[in-house]
């Protein structure tokens, strides 16, 4: 008798199988089964090793667990399957940052947050990683406000810096800031604090021969410049304003 051929499954099917497998895992993990939900999608990759739906939920699985490294290294295969998906560059902001990469974590963020401005966890993600950069690399320390002298009388100090206030009028690199907030909005933050990392020492030492992270900053800069520019000559009335009309209340109030 005829040996029976062995039924091949179609990529119909194993599509199928894999959507059934990463759903039974999406569900263990809105319980906390992380342990359930990562089975499941080992399952999956067995069936299709680059699958990208499978790749990113088995990368916030990782996430979950502790395991940042077997984390990024889903979020890169996903990306070598489709470098722009945005899901997949989340989740290589997310593991590096959780790995202690901050510099090339804040360029993964910047980069979601120029593809999808909306998306608020781009935005939460570059502030993370700024403010744990900063505590990395620390900050310059404030200077304590000078004590008031004691040979002057109240009403001379009130005197001076009246006419001090009086006297200092905005400069045009001033009032350019300010254009730029107008125009940029909240962007303005993220452009002015790439300028400063670009122009920090220690951002030469943090590129690597895989990922530049002075250019990836660089890109970031220009587009938020081209951008820039495209709503200034979109609202002309933005233009510098003369310092005498400027409101005092110019700078947005979230600043």
């Amino acid at each position: 008798m005829p040996r029976k051929k062995q039924k091949v499954d179609t990529i119909e099917e194993i599509e199928t199988n894999i959507k059934l497998l990463c759903d039974q895992s999406n569900n263990h993990m809105k319980v906390r089964e992380y342990d359930k939900a990562l089975f499941g999608y080992n399952q999956a990759l067995e069936l299709n090793s680059t699958d990208i739906n499978a790749l990113i939920s088995r990368s916030k699985c990782y996430l979950l667990l502790g395991e940042a490294s077997k984390a990024l290294q889903d979020a890169e295969t996903a990306l070598g399957e489709e470098k722009n998906n945005i899901r997949a560059i989340y989740q290589k902001a997310e593991s590096l940052y959780y790995l202690g990469q901050f510099e090339q974590s804040l360029m993964f963020f910047h980069r979601g947050l120029r593809a999808r401005p909306e998306l608020a966890s781009f935005r939460l993600g570059v502030q993370k990683t700024q403010e744990a950069i900063e505590n990395t690399i620390g900050t310059k320390p404030r200077a304590p406000p000078s004590a008031p002298k004691s040979g002057k009388s109240r009403k001379e100090d009130d005197n001076m810096s009246k006419s001090q206030t009086t006297r200092k009028k905005p400069t045009k690199a001033d009032l350019e800031r300010r254009n730029a907030r107008k125009l940029l909005g909240e962007l303005c933050v993220d452009k002015e604090y790439l300028e400063k990392l670009l122009l920090h020492p220690d951002l030469v030492r943090a590129d690597t021969n895989t990922e530049n992270i002075s250019t990836f900053a660089k890109e970031a800069v220009e587009f938020l410049n081209k951008r820039q520019e495209f709503w200034r000559q979109q609202r002309p009335c933005t233009a510098l304003p003369n310092h005498k009309n400027l409101p005092n209340d110019a700078m947005p109030k979230w600043f």
